[in-house]
């Protein structure tokens, strides 16, 4: 949007920090005269502030993508800094086309620092260059909500299932990517388990950096088994296929008949269409 718009996108420090904010707009508009992204810290700016307040706009349904690109062009001509509701970028103002927003996920990568940490973590597991699998426990505050309940805390057997449904093989070692708030009954399913589990990154980290890690190598796996309630584990689908061309069905969001169908005429798009329309 904000290249349509010929303006520059600026970056929260909570991204900016961990994600190549400069990478990201060499490799997403390489012919562009300006800088397509950077860190807001790097603006005359400190804040977008509250979208409603800076800019105010009203969004024509009517309209397609495109046009509501321009509509929200002509409502905040002028300003030098305007800025949209979260809710809004995520659902109602739509998604960019195939090519862009393969581009966008091709380029946002962590920065070295934080490769680095994940390329050491895989080495001394001895998954560099080997076949591993991926899961991601996530209990939100004990509200996983109406997506697939099963998959925000499943049990290491019932993973294992899905794995051979998806044709992984449970032999290769699982890496477990967790917020620690599943039940007990649940992670002792993992931590007891005579195959071979590694309970998340283990290396030195703090707050986010740590999710970013777990991440990053939930993103190298073979097999991904996350779920739809997890907006990360829809971009680390994203992301795998971007990135590394792993095909969608390699990454398990959902076992509904209707998801699975949409990822069977999507398996090659990085725009995850359930939740991301």
């Amino acid at each position: 949007m904000a290249h349509h718009l010929d303006r520059t996108l600026l970056v929260d420090p909570e991204v900016s920090k961990y994600y190549d904010v400069d990478r990201l707009s060499l490799t997403t508009f390489a012919e562009s005269p300006y800088m397509t992204a950077m860190a807001i810290e790097k603006s005359n700016h400190t804040s977008c502030g509250n979208p409603t307040q800076i800019s105010p706009y009203t969004i024509d349904h009517g309209l397609n993508i495109l046009e509501r690109f321009n509509d929200y062009d002509t409502q905040t001509a002028g300003l030098s800094l305007a800025s949209v509701d979260n809710n809004d970028a995520w659902y109602w103002l739509g998604r960019p086309p195939e090519e862009i927003y393969g581009k966008f996920f091709q380029g946002l990568i962590p920065r070295q620092v934080y490769q680095d940490k994940v390329h050491a973590f895989l080495q001394e597991n001895n998954l560099q260059g080997n076949p591993f699998n991926a899961v991601h426990l996530r209990n939100f505050e004990g509200k996983c909500g109406n997506f697939n309940t099963d998959l925000c805390c499943p049990k290491l057997g019932y993973v294992q299932e899905i794995l051979k449904e998806r044709f992984g093989n449970i032999m290769n070692p699982l890496f477990v990517a967790n917020d620690g708030q599943c039940p007990q009954e649940v992670l002792r399913s993992y931590t007891n388990a005579t195959d071979p589990v590694i309970m998340g990154y283990n290396g030195p980290c703090d707050g986010t950096e740590c999710a970013v890690l777990d991440f990053e190598l939930c993103i190298h796996a073979d097999v991904f088994v996350g779920n739809m309630k997890s907006s990360g584990d829809m971009n680390i689908r994203e992301w795998r296929l971007a990135r590394f061309g792993k095909l969608g069905m390699t990454s398990v969001l959902s076992r509904e008949a209707e998801t699975l169908a949409m990822e069977e005429r999507t398996m090659f798009m990085t725009r995850y269409i359930m939740g991301h329309w």
